[in-house]
């Protein structure tokens, strides 16, 4: 199999569980909690134009596993299988949902915010699996022989991650749980992988 088709392999794998694991809990959980809005949150100006960074995420997923090390594309899989589950218990452990503003602007970007409402689910909150995915996506594409497309993908991710603020898709505290959530899966992964690699050595 050629390493393209590894790769799209591996995103499909990956992200196709993400898909399973989120719309399952928004379908079995309770009555969620509602999140409370911090200082930040409201530092933050909401705007529908960020609707277009949101998006993008849906783009830079299988940007990343295109262009990233192939040795790093399993972990990138693995990862977000990883994550997804464990975001989906929290969900179903602890359900959140959110005040989300209402949005009657007539621009391009309202009409878009309005079609994504129509199919997004106002639950699954914290952590959020944008932030994690995204930040994954991004950790697993670094390479030191890049420096500019890193600089570029780091930027990008930035950008999306404000947007789930300024989008109010999202609140703070979700993004917190997301990077600790990616951290967290993304280290042990790691660890585990090198232990195999070591006892596979001895």
């Amino acid at each position: 199999m050629k390493p393209f088709f590894k790769r799209l392999a591996y995103l499909i794998i990956g992200w196709g569980m993400v898909g399973i694991c989120y719309h399952s809990a928004a379908t079995l959980q309770r009555e969620p909690y509602l999140l409370q809005v911090s200082f930040i949150d409201q530092w933050i100006t909401f705007t529908p134009h960020a609707v277009w960074f949101y998006l993008s995420f849906f783009l830079i997923v299988p940007i990343c596993f295109y262009v990233a090390p192939y040795k790093h594309v399993r972990w990138m899989s693995i990862c977000f299988m990883v994550s997804s589950f464990l975001a989906a218990l929290c969900y179903l452990i602890f359900p959140t949902t959110m005040v989300f503003p209402i949005d009657q602007g007539t621009s391009a970007s309202s009409w878009l915010l309005s079609k994504l409402i129509d199919i997004d689910v106002p639950v699954n909150c914290f952590p959020s699996l944008h932030i994690d995915l995204t930040l994954l996506a991004i950790w697993g594409t670094l390479d030191k022989h890049h420096p500019v497309r890193n600089t570029v993908l780091v930027l990008w991710g930035i950008m999306i991650a404000l947007s789930i603020i300024q989008l109010r898709r999202h609140l703070f505290i979700d993004f917190v749980g997301g990077v600790v959530l990616a951290l967290t899966v993304g280290w042990c992964v790691r660890f585990v992988f090198s232990r195999l690699v070591n006892q596979s050595l001895e």
